[in-house]
């Protein structure tokens, strides 16, 4: 890890990436009886920083089982470079929790000393945190979402997009040739800009230029269905899709309910699914229907691999994957892990680090490289993987540049 000035770092440590320390409101509630917590094994993500002098972020990674009164698990972090395993133990009493986190580097280990906080079902803890870190003291605190059903009130920190389908460019062959762009999850109409931008004046003479903004916290089939609508209003009859992550999925379900294609491009689409979606539970900010249909075993994964109509179009689809790679390497006389390349995205790189859980397939930092690859039916055209390319930046035109050039050659 590094070690600079960390002697004179505070240390905070929030449980779930996004969830703040007012996130879990305290109550009186007696929850001694709440057998729902830790109930089952259990995973979080969140941040340890470093805010004086410089802000240096590390990100854990929980696993922890209950087994009556006692906890057992690992706990993985990792900063910019480098990975780090260790365990945890701890006991739970009536209304008290503690836990001990152990690494083999000693100032990483933390202790945990709190108590449990919520209604049945709503359970958080609340307490301080005693961190082996030089100058760390007993005012940080820590706040952990316990509660497996996630029924208390998270905050909704990403607005509800509105559905829309605008044409941004008009060719010399309307309606029969348009090519509709569609993002991923959590994001918006705009982060397709970039590869608008980078069309060729030729491609703009053949094609009409569409996006489609999805609410991503609907479910893939509602949204499939609002595109099917859209493009049937707009009188297109054989449009090209050029789809990222979930974007893909809601294209598919356009396809299965009826939807004309011309080809569907895929951008390291689950279409499989992602087993990260199978921890949409515990990360709130992203616990709606939309996220979690992206679970391997989705009634939406299902649906769209036996669909027929889906069947009969994966002539049409042409699939992108990237796949995020590292290395140990020795770098100031220190052993440490070296990511493949300095724009990887910061939550591709947790979501790779939390592939750990799941044996660590190759994968973009989202998306296992089998998913996007769509491995096991056939399409009509798998290009090579994008190595050293992640999830985020498929979409990036200067860094995905194969993406870019078969885009304008459409």
């Amino acid at each position: 890890m590094k070690t600079r000035h960390l002697e004179k770092s505070m240390v905070l440590l929030t449980i779930g990436i996004v969830i703040s320390l007012t996130s879990c409101k305290k109550n009186n509630t007696d929850t001694s009886q709440d057998q729902s917590i830790f109930k089952e094994t259990t995973y979080w993500e969140c941040n340890l920083a470093e805010f004086n002098p410089d802000t240096t972020r590390y990100f854990y990674l929980f696993s922890l089982t209950r087994n009556g009164n006692l906890l057992t698990g690992e706990v993985f972090v990792r900063d910019s470079s480098e990975l780090k395993q260790g365990v945890i133990s701890g006991l739970i009493g009536q209304d008290s929790i503690f836990i001990t986190a152990d690494f083999d580097l000693n100032k990483l280990d933390f202790s945990f000393k709190g108590v449990v906080e919520g209604e049945s079902g709503q359970s958080s803890l609340a307490g301080s945190v005693m961190s082996g870190l030089p100058g760390a003291g007993v005012n940080n605190e820590l706040l952990v979402v316990v509660s497996p059903t996630l029924d208390f009130n998270c905050p909704d920190v990403f607005p509800d997009n509105p559905s829309v389908f605008r044409k941004v460019s008009s060719s010399e062959h309307p309606k029969d040739s348009a090519v509709i762009f569609i993002h991923g999850m959590t994001g918006d109409l705009t982060h397709w800009d970039a590869v608008i931008k980078l069309l060729s004046a030729d491609f703009k003479k053949r094609h009409d230029v569409y996006v489609y903004q999805y609410n991503w916290k609907d479910s893939i089939m509602t949204n499939g269905r609002i595109l099917l609508d859209s493009v049937l209003a707009a009188g297109l009859t054989n449009p090209i899709i050029v789809a990222h992550s979930m974007g893909g999925l809601v294209a598919r379900a356009y396809i299965a309910k009826g939807g004309p294609l011309a080809t569907l491009v895929a951008l390291g689409t689950p279409h499989l699914g992602s087993p990260l979606a199978t921890l949409v539970k515990l990360l709130c900010f992203i616990n709606f229907p939309g996220p979690k249909d992206m679970a391997p075993e989705s009634a939406c994964i299902k649906s769209l691999l036996a669909s027929t109509i889906d069947a009969q179009n994966r002539q049409k689809y042409i699939v992108f994957a990237g796949q995020m790679k590292g290395s140990f390497k020795i770098v100031n006389h220190r052993l440490k892990w070296v990511w493949a390349e300095d724009y990887y995205d910061i939550m591709d790189k947790v979501g790779f680090d939390a592939f750990v859980l799941f044996k660590s397939p190759p994968n973009d930092g989202l998306v296992p490289l089998s998913s996007g690859l769509f491995e096991g039916y056939p399409v009509k055209e798998r290009n090579p993987v994008l190595e050293w390319v992640d999830h985020k930046n498929l979409r990036n035109p200067v860094i995905s540049t194969e993406v870019m050039d078969y885009i304008n050659a459409l």
